[in-house]
């Protein structure tokens, strides 16, 4: 039986390459991260918990060979509060 796949152009290809990996890492918070591809840069974005999940995709986003530049659109948001002003 000969199995048909959806032509995918060379920048969804990056896109759909990069988000499978994420996805395959197994944290589900991951899999609301999007990924878009103009040329040879990557735009990530979303919203994480960790600081270790974004470092996390950077890596993925970074080893890809055909992206040249990474935008970083991701914000991190932990259940910390954190204040620069003393009393």
């Amino acid at each position: 039986m000969l199995k048909l796949q959806e032509a995918i152009l060379p920048e969804e290809g990056i896109t759909h390459r990069i988000q499978d990996t994420i996805h395959q890492l197994g944290y589900p918070q991951l899999r609301q991260i999007r990924c878009e591809s103009m040329g040879s840069t990557l735009i990530l974005q979303g919203e994480l918990s960790s600081w270790y999940e974004l470092q996390l995709i950077l890596k993925i986003a970074v080893n890809e060979p055909e992206v040249e530049r990474v935008e970083n659109q991701i914000q991190v948001r932990s259940g910390y509060q954190f204040s620069l002003v003393t009393d």
